[in-house]
């Protein structure tokens, strides 16, 4: 018996928001000296591993985390909200003389932002890690680098050994390190999840997804997701295609969008094993975290009504 419904993989840390309205008339360039008022500021928790996780546990999973934090304020703010959404932090260590990851989100809202990212006890493995003790019956892997990165395929295969599925969101360092690869390891994941540009970088330019899917077919072991941000997504069994928009909502911030409507799906997937359930969940989850701050206060809980987006669906 598995003991988790899904252990994800990736990054945590602290996000800190800053709103001005003079961000992005001074171009983000700034005189040594001046100084700039600012509209609010708000501290979250963020990363691809946690934010995704965050998303399982509201939809009634249970869920465990693994991954690393630094010994340090920012690394305790993480797991007391890991503790705040119900996710187990068993495979979580906190690492001494390391930072928690760090990012710095320069926001004008809905309008853009720019985002100063600062990266270190996130791409560490716990020093006791042991596949054969994550038992569970689905593996997520938010993006990865360092460390954790290039045990990419080694989580994948032992995975597949053991009859665990994986859904894989990779970074651009992943991406670099498959592309160079056969594409045989597509066959041993269950779903892919690529933005346009990331599509693009690993499987090389296209003119129109179809075409993309039509190359792919018989080469995807699962669904491969291709989100396109406000021009919603695209998603494909191997057979059929769905297209799908997004739904309308007043945007506060855009940060974790994509981790929501990657978790959103897979949690879809799970609950009822219908692409069509999966993409409306999806969508309306990332909908959802765009209306909030931060990449976890918005997202779905179990049983939670939500808009239906169209989805239309043709043959490959």
């Amino acid at each position: 018996m598995k003991k988790f419904d899904i252990i994800t993989f990736g990054s945590a840390s602290e996000d800190i928001f800053i709103t001005s309205k003079g961000f992005f008339k001074k171009r983000l360039c700034f005189p040594v000296g001046e100084k700039i008022e600012i509209d609010q500021i708000l501290i979250r928790t963020g990363g691809g591993g946690t934010n995704t996780a965050a998303t399982f546990s509201l939809q009634g999973f249970k869920t465990a985390y693994c991954g690393c934090v630094g010994k340090d304020y920012a690394g305790f703010l993480v797991l007391m909200d890991l503790k705040r959404f119900g996710i187990k932090a068993d495979f979580v260590e906190a690492l001494q003389n390391k930072t928690t990851n760090h990012s710095v989100i320069l926001s004008e809202k809905e309008k853009g932002r720019v985002i100063l990212v600062y990266r270190e006890a996130s791409g560490f493995l716990p020093k006791k890690f042991d596949l054969e003790k994550l038992k569970a019956s689905w593996y997520y892997l938010a993006p990865l680098s360092d460390q954790f990165a290039k045990n990419t395929l080694k989580i994948i295969k032992f995975a597949r050994k053991n009859k665990i599925k994986v859904a894989l969101n990779p970074s651009k360092e992943q991406i670099n390190f498959l592309k160079g690869k056969k594409l045989d390891w597509l066959k041993l994941v269950d779903v892919l999840i690529v933005n346009d540009s990331e599509a693009r970088l690993l499987f090389g330019e296209y003119k129109n997804e179809r075409i993309l899917l039509k190359k792919l077919k018989g080469k995807i072991g699962g669904y491969l997701i291709i989100t396109k941000g406000k021009k919603g997504s695209v998603v494909s069994d191997g057979k059929n295609i769905f297209e799908a928009g997004i739904i309308k909502v007043k945007v506060q911030d855009r940060t974790g969008a994509g981790d929501a409507y990657g978790s959103g799906f897979v949690a879809g997937l799970i609950r009822k094993n219908d692409p069509i359930f999966a993409i409306e969940l999806a969508t309306a989850n990332s909908g959802y975290c765009l209306k909030e701050w931060g990449a976890k206060e918005g997202l779905l809980k179990e049983g939670e009504k939500f808009p239906k987006v169209k989805i239309f669906q043709a043959k490959i």
